[in-house]
């Protein structure tokens, strides 16, 4: 009998020793979704708090990849470095379990889940993306004082398997958050894309290796459109819950580096928007230069070069760009000094400038070769007139297949359709609306920036100091009459630089946009 209540009372504590090295509770992935590939995920944890993690191998393969080790290897700052091998020979049930370590340092934490080198890519979904035969499960825990902590745990681009059959259909949600501090819910309903790739940036399918949206769903072998997958930045974190309230807007990486995490929103400011036109007399070429703040996404230059008053006439000339980062450096975009037909702008023709942003918070989420969904549902919940659950896409040069009860039932969503309880869905099947294609769905808030936007060049009413310079600059100071009072502006330097360049023209495609989304109906769209 005593032997039997020793027994006993060690097999109790086992299981509570064992218990006490698991994640129970923790976040971890979905009962239909496991991984096979190339994953990193990323854990903010304050100092004192404690981070365990654990990667099982579940009774599910893929049977068109090859066999292999994966390392997993999980990292913190002013921490030493853990790894462990799961290895491709393993029993169902196994798999690597890092016990609970304390953070002496705030900051985040990295768990690289990194196949072999007999991995391989699917060819349809990212040639950066490597897959092997054995599915695993994952669970990560971060724990403090007061007990688990929720909305720690994000990833910037999770691939994931469903193995087929419509068991593993299931319902999910993810979160987004943007550097500029915007947060998206997306709902998946009904999904199943078998081998799947989630990632969110404010690009999503565009043309050729351009940083601009093409706003249209593409087929995957087509030649000169593709997702963008964040390498033009922008990528949104994808967190698997609710980010928490206490994520501070940056913290440090394990290699001590800076890296944003939630950061608070702000307004987009603009300010000292100046042309400086070349030294050349038969041209009017030269930088528009200005610092744009707080904004992330794209923009456009808009050069109305017969200085009417408007800029979107059929010679004025629009520049797309950029902004890959939130910064605070001097932005330089060159202006060619041609009109959209590619004729030459007279140094002696008056034009108008103007730096528009019509877009901010835009997210692009790309579908790829996904098999089946019964519709996704977002939810912009933080900033100006949140919560907002409008969607669009634009799915209208697709053709069309064969079984009509395959596609989806809206081709055109550029009008931006409520989401609410799921949008531009299709039946799931290895021929679906989906398969083998890109599938691009987009929204975006609209705002208006602080700061003047719009000037004139040559200046009006201006008051020319020669500069004593060399070069021959002229520094111009500005003023503008309003009712008969002077109010004076910005003061404006222009200076005529040395330059070598001939007059040039350009292809009048370089200036031309993607084809545009159509504008909203009365009531309906973006705000």
């Amino acid at each position: 009998m005593h032997r039997f209540v020793l027994s006993v009372l060690f097999l109790v504590f086992s299981i509570s020793l064992f218990a006490s090295t698991q994640t129970v509770g923790a976040i971890s992935s979905h009962p239909s979704h496991f991984v096979g590939s190339d994953n990193t995920f990323f854990v903010y944890v304050k100092a004192g708090e404690r981070i365990s993690a654990q990667f099982t191998l579940s009774q599910h393969i893929q049977e068109a990849f090859p066999s292999d080790d994966v390392t997993v290897t999980m990292n913190g700052p002013d921490t030493k470095q853990k790894k462990c091998v799961l290895k491709k020979d393993a029993a169902v049930g196994s798999g690597c379990i890092f016990s609970a370590q304390t953070a002496t340092k705030s900051g985040i934490w990295t768990i690289v889940f990194d196949p072999d080198d007999k991995a391989r890519a699917h060819k349809e979904a990212s040639d950066d993306v490597l897959w092997v035969r054995n599915l695993y499960t994952w669970k990560i825990m971060v724990t403090g004082t007061d007990g688990e902590q929720k909305g720690r745990a994000w990833s910037d681009r999770y691939a994931f398997r469903q193995p087929p059959g419509s068991e593993f259909t299931s319902d999910f949600t993810t979160h987004y958050v943007s550097e500029d501090g915007y947060i998206y819910r997306a709902i998946h309903h009904g999904y199943n894309g078998q081998i799947s790739i989630l990632s969110a940036d404010s690009i999503g399918v565009r043309k050729d290796k351009e940083c601009i949206s093409a706003y249209q769903s593409a087929p995957v072998d087509n030649e000169s459109l593709s997702p963008a997958l964040g390498s033009c930045g922008n990528r949104y974190k994808l967190f698997f819950e609710e980010p928490s309230g206490s994520l501070p807007a940056e913290s440090i990486l394990p290699d001590e580096s800076k890296e944003w995490v939630r950061p608070l929103i702000k307004k987009p400011e603009i300010s000292e928007l100046h042309f400086t036109a070349d030294d050349t007399e038969d041209q009017l070429s030269g930088d528009v230069t200005f610092f744009l703040r707080n904004f992330i996404g794209q923009y456009q230059v808009k050069i109305d070069v017969d200085n009417d008053g408007g800029f979107d006439g059929q010679n004025d000339v629009v520049l797309f760009k950029q902004m890959k980062e939130l910064s605070t450096s001097l932005q330089k975009v060159y202006f060619q000094g041609v009109d959209k037909q590619g004729r030459i702008i007279a140094p002696s023709q008056k034009i108008g400038i103007k730096v528009e942003i019509t877009k901010v918070a835009e997210i692009h989420f790309v579908a790829v070769d996904v098999e089946g969904r019964d519709g996704l549902e977002l939810i912009r919940v933080n900033g100006a007139n949140a919560p907002n659950n409008r969607l669009c896409w634009n799915d209208t040069e697709l053709s069309p297949l064969a079984n009509s009860a395959l596609i989806t039932s809206e081709l055109d969503g550029r009008a931006c359709f409520e989401s609410a309880g799921g949008v531009h869905g299709w039946q799931y099947n290895s021929n679906s609306w989906g398969n083998a294609r890109y599938i691009d769905d987009w929204i975006y808030a609209t705002a208006k920036i602080d700061g003047s936007n719009t000037i004139t060049y040559p200046e009006d009413e201006q008051k020319t100091v020669v500069s004593a310079g060399q070069g021959g600059g002229l520094l111009l100071i500005g003023s503008v009459v309003v009712a008969g009072m002077a109010v004076l502006g910005t003061i404006v330097i222009i200076m005529r630089r040395k330059s070598r360049r001939k007059a040039m023209v350009v292809d009048s495609e370089s200036t031309l946009p993607p084809p545009p989304p159509s504008p909203p109906t009365s009531g309906v769209g973006p705000n």
